[in-house]
């Protein structure tokens, strides 16, 4: 039997609707300090220890299967030069709890209030795939395309990663898989692997099997700690990466000017006074800076006194490479220390002048598991990226490196 009550009395009703209001104004708005599941208006913000199974609880990313679009209070951003991950295009966007701020900082990542998060979607141009097996999709050596949807006719999801600042200032790094439908991506905390085939723009097509991470390998390039340990940390949102012009819905505009402007950024000098890495794929931008921006990108969150390749004593961030007083660190007449590498002619990280006898462009040219460089996150070459950065070691003034 079904029971209704009706409130005649006025003090009995107005408390009842003011219970109510206050369910609902509990469920929307306003950040926490504690992320174990908050309800942050329509975005919901996890912990590594509640994720949910399915990407859509998060309300972050909504997909009908025909377009991919963020949700309210998320933020595209782009680099000027972004990591070469199998020539996937990325779509990233970052959430900021109501009320709180990103601190500015001119040289490492930004500090996120607790709560943020930053999401990264891979996804490739469809193309016509030769094995039905295998997701079909372009080359393309360097992406353009901006905004603040994906048209899903015209592209194909393969995979989300989850950054989300907890409750005790550390990063949880989640990583989702996109079901065949593309309307909803699964947490995968082993990982997996998807087959793709690249098909070229003459044509010629390369498959291979594309990793999706699992939530340990976060800790490989995220560590901020010397030989990759302790709490990880996002490596794109700096200063350098994010001072560009962004093409959102309502028009172009700086992405660091864009996020002052909403309250999100706090302490930022101006674009004009901040650091601006070069984009690698610009023709028009000098050789040196191209190259210091890829390598910076690409292989400093290894390569640095406080990443996983430190034993290497090879460091290619943004301040040492192009750095004369400091050629040694950056590879020039350097010997390798932890790498055996492939013989003769090979003796340094960088024979200045000669890209053929320098074992960093014989790395990363390579895919075999002994020489491939980054040793996670790639599978196939990326040529344009390797004949430019061959093409500065080219223009290196030559010495004489001592045997």
């Amino acid at each position: 039997m079904k029971i209704t009550r009706t409130l005649k009395h006025p003090l009995l009703l107005a408390a009842a609707l003011l219970t109510a209001s206050v369910l609902l104004v509990s469920c929307g708005g306003g950040g926490s300090s504690d992320t174990s599941s908050v309800d942050t208006g329509s975005i919901k913000v996890f912990d590594k220890y509640t994720a949910p199974a399915n990407l859509s609880s998060w309300q972050f990313l909504l997909s009908d299967g025909q377009t991919l679009k963020l949700n309210a209070g998320a933020v595209p951003y782009d680099l000027n030069s972004s990591l070469f991950s199998d020539y996937t295009f990325k779509f990233r966007a970052i959430y900021v709890p109501q009320g709180k701020q990103i601190a500015y900082n001119a040289d490492t990542t930004f500090d996120f209030p607790v709560g943020s998060v930053i999401m990264k979607t891979f996804y490739y141009p469809k193309a016509a795939s030769s094995d039905p097996a295998f997701i079909g999709a372009q080359r393309i050596g360097h992406q353009t395309t901006q905004g603040e949807s994906v048209d899903l006719t015209q592209n194909r999801l393969i995979e989300t990663r989850v950054l989300v600042r907890q409750a005790d200032g550390s990063w949880a790094g989640l990583p989702y898989v996109w079901n065949d439908d593309q309307k909803d991506a699964k947490l995968k905390t082993g990982g997996a692997n998807v087959q793709v085939e690249l098909l070229a723009a003459d044509n010629s097509r390369e498959q291979f099997k594309y990793s999706v991470p699992n939530a340990q390998a976060c800790q490989q390039c995220h560590a901020t700690a010397n030989a990759g340990g302790n709490a990880i940390l996002p490596i794109g949102p700096k200063a350098r990466n994010m001072n560009k012009t962004y093409q959102y819905n309502n028009g172009a505009k700086n992405q660091l000017v864009n996020l002052a402007d909403l309250k999100l950024l706090a302490g930022l000098p101006g674009a004009d006074n901040t650091p601006k890495n070069a984009d690698w794929s610009d023709a028009s931008q000098p050789l040196p800076e191209r190259a210091r921006a890829y390598l910076d990108v690409n292989c400093a969150h290894c390569h640095s006194t406080t990443g996983q390749a430190l034993q290497s004593g090879l460091f290619l961030g943004f301040n040492v490479v192009n750095d004369a007083s400091a050629s040694g660190k950056w590879g020039v007449c350097k010997k390798p220390l932890a790498y055996a590498g492939p013989g003769l002619p090979y003796q340094y990280d960088i024979q200045p002048g000669k890209p053929d006898e320098s074992i960093l462009a014989y790395r990363i040219t390579h895919t075999d598991t002994e020489a491939v460089m980054p040793v996670i996150g790639r599978h196939v070459n990326h040529t344009e990226g390797d004949d430019m950065i061959r093409a500065w070691i080219t223009q290196l003034p030559q010495a004489a490196c001592q045997p």
